[in-house]
């Protein structure tokens, strides 16, 4: 069942319901992929697909294996790139994927301590906002709801640091002078919105709310951190966001700590275990822990 071009047939068939349109997907002719199904059910034992009108669908069999199929084909689509690498000379090559405000508070020091440690290294910055879903570069930073994540077991993650929600009002608001602030005192003030869809900042946030019984309300919607605060020094409303999130802090504004037990998000940094540049990697790690933590 580990030869890949049967299963690229299974999940093609799978995602188009029909052997005719995978086989023009693949560029293979409609008997070859037939025949490729065919092998795997003799493989594996199982029955994968059945007729579906004119076309196939995925039995329950064949849906309970198709998440096994996605991650054999991703790990033989990263080995293939890894070869192609090699073979184009390009192994002192290390991109790092970051979100927003990881660029802005530690990717600039980064950065630089790696061009004067490995000089002969070409860094690539991949900006990678939203969920983390599958590895788009060698190293990755990223956001988790808790301490310690269930990464996949081709992930080897690292905990960087945890980065707590403060609240950012004007600096005449009536809680500018409070040391910490709870959630619910802040719901009967305007909200302005500083996120985009459903981030992992903005799910963190909601969950606090949501444990805190306190009602999400946006009077404005500003979708960028930066926009949010000067939306706040102009006075319009208050803004909720990580600590990491509030710099540069615009003239005018006053940063609030949300007291316990209020939303935090985690961050860590991700990489795959078997990476040939691992020894470049852990040092990229060890650096990105001294940033967070300094």
């Amino acid at each position: 069942m580990h030869n890949v071009v049967h299963l690229q047939s299974f999940k093609s068939v799978a995602l188009t319901g029909s052997v005719r349109s995978a086989a023009q997907h693949l560029g293979l002719s409609p008997s070859a992929v037939s025949h490729h199904l065919k092998l795997l059910e003799q493989e594996t034992g199982l029955t994968l697909f059945q007729r579906q009108g004119r076309g196939l669908c995925l039995t329950d069999t064949g849906s309970a294996i198709m998440p096994d199929v996605d991650s054999v084909l991703e790990s033989s689509g990263r080995l293939g790139q890894r070869i192609s690498d090699l073979h184009e000379n390009r192994i002192g090559r290390l991109s790092i994927g970051y979100f927003g405000t990881a660029g802005t508070q530690w990717l600039p020091e980064l950065v630089s301590y790696l061009e004067h440690r490995h000089p002969d290294v070409a860094v690539q910055l991949n900006l990678a906002e939203g969920p983390w879903t599958a590895f788009h570069s060698d190293l990755q930073v990223v956001i988790s709801e808790t301490a310690a994540p269930e990464f996949p077991p081709r992930v080897e993650g690292h905990f960087l640091t945890e980065d707590p929600y403060v609240v950012a009002v004007p600096e005449d608001h009536p809680l500018a002078s409070r040391a910490e602030v709870g959630l619910s005192e802040l719901e009967n003030f305007p909200w302005i919105d500083n996120d985009t869809g459903d981030g992992p900042c903005r799910t963190i946030l909601f969950d606090a709310c949501s444990r805190a019984g306190v009602r999400v309300h946006f009077k404005h919607e500003a979708h960028s951190f930066v926009t949010a605060l000067h939306m706040v020094s102009r006075g319009l409303g208050l803004t909720i966001l990580p600590r990491l999130g509030v710099e540069p802090l615009p003239p005018g504004v006053v940063i609030v700590p949300v007291a316990a037990p209020g939303p935090i998000r985690y961050i860590h940094a991700i990489s795959d275990p078997g990476h040939p540049q691992q020894e470049l990697i852990e040092d990229a790690v060890t650096a990105l822990c001294e940033l967070a933590t300094s």
